[in-house]
């Protein structure tokens, strides 16, 4: 029992204090310059500047947090994905049901404002971060909003794709 009593008040009075030194000691964190965007919580809880440093960051080859930078860049993509993969099953069921009030619902709901399943994550990561560079004034906006506009180029060129033109000859 006394040994039991040594050992804890060797780990009490030896060992805690020099584990709190070395929090105390340690070097304040990196601090960013997006830090001093304010973003509001009750109506964006995902900034652009985050995802958007994340995703600069996981570009910079000098960049000691390029790998972890890359993978926050990389989820916030995939949930764009996930949320339009939702919205493809939803408006194919009730388009199936042919369910006109919910499918009108599902047109004005969206995301990405078209099917981007067959987008590249480079693509679209690229896409994010020019639109960003071009639109400062969004930084502080909510990230998923603003993929709406950020993916509209792509939307149109897939619109414009699936419009078949005829040509009519005229016979002279």
């Amino acid at each position: 029992m006394p040994k039991t009593i040594i050992t804890i008040l060797f780990h009490c009075i030896i060992l805690t204090p020099i584990f709190m030194m070395s929090l105390f000691i340690s070097p304040p964190l990196k601090s960013l310059e997006a830090d001093k965007i304010e973003r509001d919580p009750e109506v964006v809880a995902i900034s652009n500047w985050q995802v958007f440093n994340s995703c600069s960051t996981s570009l910079d080859e000098e960049d000691e947090n390029k790998e972890i930078a890359g993978y926050i860049c990389r989820l916030m993509f995939d949930a764009v994905y996930e949320a339009n993969q939702y919205h493809t099953l939803f408006t194919d069921y009730f388009e199936e049901n042919a369910m006109d009030r919910e499918l009108n619902l599902m047109e004005v709901y969206s995301m990405t404002g078209c099917d981007i399943n067959e987008m590249e994550y480079l693509d679209m990561k690229l896409m994010y971060i020019d639109y960003i560079e071009k639109n400062e004034d969004v930084l502080g906006k909510s990230f998923y909003r603003t993929m709406t506009y950020v993916l509209e180029p792509y939307c149109q060129e897939l619109m414009d794709a699936s419009i078949e033109f005829y040509l009519q000859g005229s016979k002279t």
